[in-house]
């Protein structure tokens, strides 16, 4: 289905190409595979591949790396999308209303993903590279979660790689005992079982402690139509607002109430209260009440995040911005892998790795990555990019992440003519 409506609308991408590759073996020939948007280059001096975080997709990437191959051609960037991407079906974005198709989006068989943990993953990412490196010395960037699928496979292949760097996440950002991980926790988003209750069948194989598959589709539905009509007025709810706010009121910093998937994209122009939500999470979340006549708009405030090139990444008919069926092995596997993979140690690699931290996000601090202990003996480097949150080291429109990006290239040898201003 998802490569249904890649066929179908790739021509309004011709600068991009999204791609299935080989994935690990697990018995189902057609969910067998991962996928990558793929920003190429005429020659490759070097490809980056970037790995996205808990519920992320591709196009968390776009943004990145449009502005990378505007200041660097001779990179070729691939945005991964892990297998369970396959899952979705994108066929809504070619119909007139995707909001009122997603309204009715019934769950595909979900079985598949109690055999999609870590090593399943490990694999297909192993068989991802493998495929980048026909192009070029490859350079493995993981964000968030991604940043610790990206250590563990360091750890398993750090020679394939020419450099690695970890976007606002390390390996200790998830992490269980022995106990949690067979038996399950209490959490703040309830229980998450361990994994002998997952493999007895009484858990969901999908991972939805905040937002479900649902959620993340109309997202997706409502981000893709104010894209195209950002000006077109809306119900929300007592009140009316521009397709552009709507969307924006549910990611942007002073509004969300999940701090780790929002940006900073400016303000509403509207009345403005306390959500209660927010106070009982112990923060200051706004919410929006109208003004009292017209509409609630959208105002570039000139914060990290470019609200309309934003949106116009957040939703691309071909690949979204998320991952709507994230595998819930997985997160459990990533948090409990001394546990899955006893042998996997920590080493040192043959070239430095750079860490990247967002002020607001969740590494507000370089020692928080631990890079002596997870690469001992090799030559490392945390910055951290102050005022951003976790989601704007992606998406901000200044170009700081993309320029420390470059230098690291340009250090290791990989930057090609013309890359740094």
């Amino acid at each position: 289905m998802r490569l249904l409506a890649a066929s179908l609308l790739l021509a309004s991408a011709l600068a991009q190409e999204y791609r299935a590759l080989p994935g690990a073996y697990t018995g189902l020939a057609h969910l067998d595979r991962s996928y990558a948007l793929v920003y190429p280059a005429e020659r490759p001096r070097t490809v980056l591949l970037f790995v996205p975080g808990l519920l992320g997709g591709s196009t968390n990437f776009a943004l990145l790396a449009e502005r990378l191959k505007a200041l660097d051609p001779s990179l070729e960037v691939w945005a991964w999308e892990r297998r369970a991407n396959g899952l979705e079906d994108r066929q809504g974005f070619l119909q007139a209303d995707p909001l009122a198709y997603y309204r009715n989006l019934k769950a595909p068989d979900l079985s598949p993903l109690r055999a999609w943990g870590l090593e399943v993953h490990l694999r297909d990412l192993d068989l991802a590279v493998e495929e980048a490196r026909k192009r070029g010395p490859v350079v493995l960037l993981g964000h968030s979660l991604g940043a610790s699928l990206a250590t563990l496979y360091a750890w398993l292949h750090g020679e394939k790689l020419g450099g690695l760097v970890l976007l606002d996440g390390s390996l200790g950002l998830v992490q269980v005992s022995r106990e949690a991980f067979l038996e399950g926790q209490d959490t703040p988003f309830g229980r998450l079982p361990g994994l002998k209750a997952f493999l007895a069948g009484e858990a969901s194989p999908v991972f939805e402690a905040f937002l479900t598959p649902k959620d993340l589709a109309l997202a997706e539905a409502e981000a893709y139509l104010a894209a195209k009509r950002p000006e077109e007025p809306v119900p929300f709810g007592p009140y009316r607002a521009t397709r552009e706010a709507l969307a924006l009121l549910r990611v942007d910093d002073h509004y969300s109430l999940f701090p780790a998937f929002s940006v900073s994209a400016g303000r509403a122009w509207a009345r403005e209260g306390l959500s209660l939500l927010g106070l009982l999470q112990g923060r200051l979340v706004l919410t929006v009440r109208g003004p009292r006549d017209g509409l609630v708009r959208w105002r570039d405030t000139g914060e990290a995040t470019d609200p309309r090139a934003f949106l116009r990444a957040y939703a691309r008919p071909e690949t979204g911005f998320s991952e709507w069926y994230f595998p819930y092995r997985l997160l459990l596997e990533i948090g409990g892998h001394p546990y899955v993979l006893p042998g996997l140690r920590p080493r040192a690699l043959p070239y430095p790795v750079l860490a990247l931290g967002a002020g607001r996000g969740l590494f507000p601090d370089p020692q928080g990555f631990r890079l002596g202990e997870f690469f001992p003996g090799t030559p490392a480097e945390a910055k951290v990019l102050p005022g951003l949150t976790h989601l704007d080291l992606l998406t901000e429109r200044e170009g700081r992440t993309a320029g420390l990006l470059l230098r690291y290239l340009q250090d290791l040898g990989l930057l090609g003519p013309g890359g740094l201003p």
